[in-house]
């Protein structure tokens, strides 16, 4: 008898320890580096530009000293950091590379950013003089990071840093969590509380999601419209559809017109959502014609 407790002991020991050392692997894994941003002055009303018919990817306007050319950002809370195209560094007036990082500063609007450690990814395309629109690289969540952010979708612009709360959102604040440097917001969605990820960067979608939530959530017989789309380095395909659901957030309802879901996740993505405890990713789509307010040094914001 004594050794049947033993084993079981043992067995108990064993799954409490793996399960321990599973939350230190991927709370380690998801812990970004120190934010290597200097931010000075509020950046003011910044226009901001869509690509794509479907407003695929929001774009922040930046400028360098000395370069009268305009380049763009994507803006992506879902990015830890932000990070600059490697295949367009070199056209670029004012940067520098060493230990393949990034030295440099440019300006958002007032707003001036310095960095001698800017990460530095292997895409994107070199700088053509040509192009309209040139896009060198990603202003991920660290711009938002101990500061204040108003993203006003109703007249497509944004500023950055904040010297001051608004005045039509007080009061009227719920509360949210920069974890990871990531923006999760709790709302009510068929009458159940769930965790969502705010990710500027899944642009198009209103809400993503696994495959249980997005049967249960979508209409019967509605169309299933099927795209491939890009996730470095994985090629996902999604599948969307109708729904007529509504997501509450405190006093606040936004209407869900459709639902997504991926397939082609990578497992260290897929762990993420898990790990968190997240039911889904919320892209721009759900809060067009709406301003959000992202105070992260308080961890709350607004919706109006």
């Amino acid at each position: 008898m004594k050794v049947i407790k033993r084993i079981g002991f043992m067995a108990l020991t064993l799954i409490i320890i793996t399960a321990l050392g599973g939350y230190i692997y991927f709370d380690r894994k998801f812990t970004p580096e120190k934010n290597y941003l200097t931010v000075h002055n509020e950046s003011g009303p910044i226009p901001v530009k869509w690509i794509g018919r479907d407003k695929n990817a929001l774009l922040v306007p930046i400028h360098f000293s000395k370069d009268t050319t305009t380049y763009y950002l994507q803006f992506d809370t879902g990015a830890a950091y932000t990070e600059f195209y490697s295949r367009a560094i070199p056209s670029l007036i004012g940067m520098s590379v060493r230990n393949e990082r990034a030295i440099t500063s440019f300006y958002i609007g007032k707003m001036k950013i310095t960095s001698k450690q800017i990460k530095i990814s292997n895409t994107g395309k070199p700088s053509d003089k040509n192009d309209l629109v040139k896009i060198i690289g990603t202003l991920g969540a660290d711009i938002l990071e101990d500061r204040k952010t108003l993203i006003n979708f109703r007249d497509n612009s944004i500023v950055f840093n904040l010297s001051k709360e608004p005045d039509e959102f007080h009061n009227n604040l719920i509360d949210f969590q920069f974890k990871k440097r990531k923006i999760i917001i709790q709302g009510n969605l068929k009458g159940k509380a769930e965790k969502f990820l705010y990710d500027s960067g899944t642009s198009a979608y209103e809400l993503l999601t696994n495959k249980e939530n997005w049967e249960s959530l979508r209409l019967s017989q509605s169309k299933v419209m099927t795209e491939k789309a890009q996730s470095r380095p994985n090629i996902l395909t999604t599948y969307t559809t109708k729904t007529n659901h509504t997501i509450r957030f405190k006093n606040k309802k936004l209407p869900l017109n459709e639902v997504t879901y991926v397939e082609g996740f990578s497992q260290t993505q897929y762990m993420l959502m898990k790990f968190s405890g997240m039911s889904g990713m919320l892209g721009n789509r759900i809060f067009l014609n709406h301003k959000i307010y992202i105070d992260c040094s308080k961890e709350k914001m607004g919706i109006e």
